[in-house]
């Protein structure tokens, strides 16, 4: 019984670890459509234009990644829900709270440009990883995944990679990256004007707008200007 226990585990090991991007799209996929029932997302006839639009911008940035996936966005209309996040196989939520700060394709871009990165720099799938095995779960048990472990931040080091591979790609798709710091300097102010906001969380949006600042420099970026938002 031992034995058998043990081939089991190996063998669901290794069908984790042989993870192939069809899997992965697959099971983003379906955890994409375990946020919509849990968040109870409908769709409008409005929320159809927004995502159209959305969608145009993650095609553009999307197409600059080094994985090249079919990167998808989802609009939640909830205004209290202000950040955004990626899952695997290139699904991607932005709440409505975050994109009424954003005056500028560009610091949309920034944002999508970020989740796009959490994605291609494969965050998302160790994490997927991790969670079938710590579940002991095959990659065709996948299902039995829930959603919540896949929504936390992925970590100081993981979150800058993420910023600066965002403002890079969002920058080859023609985009200002001074979208993506007045995006995190507004989030700043936000977060200066929380009074319970820790000191930690104010210095790592300082880090990470002097990341993309240096980063424009020692690459050169070009700073267009930018694109006034157009929502339908």
């Amino acid at each position: 019984m031992l034995a058998l226990c043990l081939l089991l585990s190996l063998s669901r090991a290794r069908s984790a670890d042989q993870l192939s991007d069809a899997e992965e799209v697959r099971i983003g996929e379906m955890l994409a459509a375990k946020e919509i029932e849990l968040e109870g997302l409908q769709s409008s006839p409005q929320t159809t234009r927004i995502e159209k639009y959305l969608q145009v911008i993650v095609d553009r940035v999307g197409a600059h990644a080094d994985r090249k996936l079919p990167y998808k966005v989802h609009y939640d209309p909830n205004p209290g829900f202000r950040s955004a996040f990626g899952l695997p196989g290139g699904q991607i939520f932005i709440g409505a709270g975050l994109l009424a700060f954003a005056d500028s394709e560009d610091q949309i871009a920034a944002v999508l440009g970020h989740e796009i990165e959490h994605i291609a720099l494969n965050q998302c799938r160790e994490r997927l990883l991790k969670r079938l095995a710590e579940e002991h779960l095959s990659v065709a048990d996948a299902n039995e995944l829930k959603i919540e472990p896949f929504l936390p931040g992925y970590g100081k080091e993981n979150e800058l990679a993420a910023d600066k591979h965002g403002v890079l790609i969002a920058s080859a798709a023609g985009y200002s990256p001074q979208g993506a710091v007045r995006m995190l300097q507004t989030l700043l102010l936000m977060e200066q004007q929380m009074p319970n906001t820790s000191s930690e969380a104010r210095a790592s949006l300082e880090n990470r707008v002097a990341l993309i600042q240096q980063l424009m420099l020692s690459e050169h970026l070009a700073t267009p200007k930018e694109t006034p938002v157009r929502w339908p």
